[in-house]
């Protein structure tokens, strides 16, 4: 039953192509009465979803597997009308990550989800001990704007795997409308399983005060920070995958062309609106002026498009366009900012018309009166920023509210661990960027204000999971001695029990059994 009222919604808003300003179409936000019907329908999926075998819902789920597959070039298609990001990334970023957690589920979900045996203490002989992993009932799953395909899909998959129904609200600015309902029935796949809800803030806040079992946030901490209040008003556990200002520290050992060739690829990559987008450079101070000059040619090098054409079939694009107009304002303001502080732009920094295709920007001189040195900046910007040594590499990587992702690069492998180690963030790669999440049995999540929960890997399954602790005893005619009444030579055999038990080994078992055959006069109901 849904709780507090949430303000009014707009009737509807268009969805446009970021690459040409074309409007793709409009969306007719919800009503009260089409999310209650959305959330009957969800409860009914649950109840079938709940009663089928692991194995049985990985059918399912394979099913959509084989159809993405079978279709990914149309879905490429969709994913780059709406996101304005090349066909390549687009493929390797949305479609693949999709299949591959898909493929590892299929292969571990039965094994990471069976009842799990667990061991019972001596002091509990003849008991056992068991973990029961059970759905959480409908959940609301809100996805970005910036991989509106892969970052919608992963979370849906992992809660139906769990045993969950899925109510999913993507972002009204890429909510590639009708996609997935188009996948389920292509797939044949059962439709009350994910619910598809189109609108933009006050939807979202309307169909949290519906109530769902859980509430997943993919987007960004002021958003997040709203939801998890919003939520605690009903006691709903939330997940909130955050922002992040992510380093790249580069000691002078490393193999530089290497660590240019992926703070190019790091920082830029769907022109940098990616929430583990390489944005801090920190570079050993005796590398950091060819760093710079490599990093300014290869970017320099990239293939980019100005203007409004559309580049959707270009298959060769290195450099898409940024999505949301708010987002390039932003990037606007923080360079500006910064240049009038003092920081040097080596390439890059300005439009060359009111298009959103903003060019690979490189910066320097940075200090953290800038805006651009702690907030997230979400464009295709990086800056590089000296260090002395590894003190100082470990206290500048971990200056900020952010902890989502990192990477360390040495040729020394003990020192690269050691910083890893130190830096406080949810996910680290050694010599490579982005990489944790590219392994589907890693988990993903930050810290700080970077979020909290996890999710992929078996920890993905267990976030979306009742973890149920369950320990079973005989049927018998006798009570356990701890229970009434108490007495003063029950207590005398209590403590010396407490005693044998901690002591441990062979010498500490034969005391707590010989204590525990004593106790066994209290047992008689």
């Amino acid at each position: 039953m849904a709780g507090t009222a949430s303000p009014p919604i707009s009737p509807s808003f268009e969805v446009t192509n970021p690459r040409t300003g074309a409007v793709l179409y409009t969306v007719d936000e919800p009503g009260p009465d089409d999310l209650a019907a959305v959330y009957s329908r969800a409860r009914k999926g649950f109840e079938r979803l709940r009663a089928m075998t692991i194995a049985e819902r990985l059918h399912e789920v394979g099913k959509l597997k084989t159809y993405i597959q079978e279709h990914k070039e149309t879905i490429v298609q969709r994913i780059v009308d709406e996101t304005g990001k090349p066909r390549i990334e687009a493929l390797m970023t949305e479609i693949f990550p999709t299949l591959d957690l898909i493929q590892y589920y299929e292969k571990s979900a039965v094994k990471i989800l069976r009842d799990q045996k667990m061991p019972t203490p001596l002091v509990m002989m003849g008991k056992k001990s068991k973990i029961y992993y059970e759905p959480l009932g409908p959940v609301l799953i809100i996805s970005p704007w910036n991989y509106p395909f892969n970052l919608s899909m992963t979370p849906i998959i992992t809660a139906i795997i769990a045993g969950n129904s899925v109510i999913a609200k993507p972002s009204e600015h890429t909510p590639l409308r009708g996609l997935i309902e188009e996948i389920m029935e292509g797939a044949g796949f059962p439709s009350e399983f994910i619910q598809v809800v189109y609108g933009a803030k006050e939807t979202g806040k309307a169909l949290i005060d519906h109530q769902p079992a859980k509430v997943f946030f993919t987007g960004s901490e002021a958003a997040g920070r709203a939801i998890m209040t919003q939520s605690a008003q009903y006691l709903i556990p939330v997940e909130l995958e955050l922002g992040g200002k992510d380093p790249m520290v580069v000691f002078d050992d490393v193999t530089l062309p290497r660590a240019v060739q992926g703070a190019l690829w790091g920082g830029i990559t769907n022109c940098g609106q990616t929430c583990t987008s390489v944005e801090r450079i920190l570079v050993h101070a005796p590398v950091v002026d060819a760093f710079i000059d490599q990093l300014k040619t290869a970017i320099e090098g990239l293939n980019t498009r100005d203007g409004h054409e559309d580049t959707a079939q270009d298959k060769s694009l290195d450099v898409g366009c940024m999505t949301a107009d708010f987002q390039v304002a932003k990037v606007e303001a923080e360079l500006a900012d910064a240049v009038a502080k003092g920081a040097v732009v080596h390439c890059g920094g300005k439009r060359s018309d009111d298009s959103n295709a903003f060019p690979p920007t490189l910066v320097s001189n940075v200090d953290p009166s800038m805006d651009i040195y702690s907030e997230e900046t979400f464009g295709p910007v990086v800056t590089v920023v000296p260090f002395t040594d590894e003190a100082e590499a470990v206290k500048l990587a971990n200056d900020g509210r952010y902890g989502l992702s990192a990477s360390v690069w040495s040729a020394d492998d003990e020192r690269a661990d050691r910083v890893a180690r130190n830096i406080v963030t949810g996910n680290v790669s050694i010599n490579n960027v982005l990489a944790t999440q590219g392994n589907s049995a890693l988990p993903f999540g930050g810290t700080k204000s970077s979020g909290m929960g996890r999710y992929k890997g078996p920890h993905g399954l267990y976030a979306f999971s009742n973890v149920k602790s369950i320990l079973i005893d005989k049927n018998s005619d006798k009570k356990e001695p701890i229970w009434y009444p108490y007495t003063e030579e029950k207590y005398g055999l209590i403590s010396a029990l407490i005693d044998a038990s901690i002591q441990g080994g062979l010498g500490g078992f034969l005391k707590t059994a010989k204590i525990g055959k004593k106790l066994e006069k209290f047992t008689k109901t």
